[in-house]
């Protein structure tokens, strides 16, 4: 993986006993490819970290898409009854006004009220 060799090198490094040449080859590979494995492993753990949390606020957006739909039947029953009581202020308002003005052009009918209770 990186040192040519010849075969009389060969054979003279496997009578003198000189494995390392080729172990240490083989170990940084070795190193190499735990450590590629390990990131690996440690990306797939945080993507699958990364999917738990996305699916949560998933559930989230849809738990508050129902509170929405709920609440807006509340919300437009409130506003017709806002509407509906503005109505009846508007027509009591007409309407004390216009005993003031009975009130004012009968003084005579108080006096008859006090007269004969």
């Amino acid at each position: 993986m990186g040192k040519e060799v010849t075969g009389d090198q060969i054979e003279e490094m496997i009578e003198t006993g000189k494995w390392n040449v080729f172990s240490d080859d083989l170990l940084a590979d070795g190193r190499t490819a735990r450590s590629a494995l390990t990131e690996i492993e440690n990306r797939h753990k945080e993507l699958l970290e990364l999917e738990s949390r996305i699916k949560d606020i998933r559930d989230l957006f849809f738990q508050l898409a129902l509170l929405v739909e709920e609440q807006g039947l509340m919300v437009n029953n409130i506003e017709a009854n806002v509407h509906a009581t503005q109505d009846f202020v508007a027509k009591a308002t007409s309407k004390i006004e216009q005993a003031v003005k009975y009130k004012k052009k009968n003084p005579c009918r108080q006096l008859f009220c006090c007269c004969f209770p």
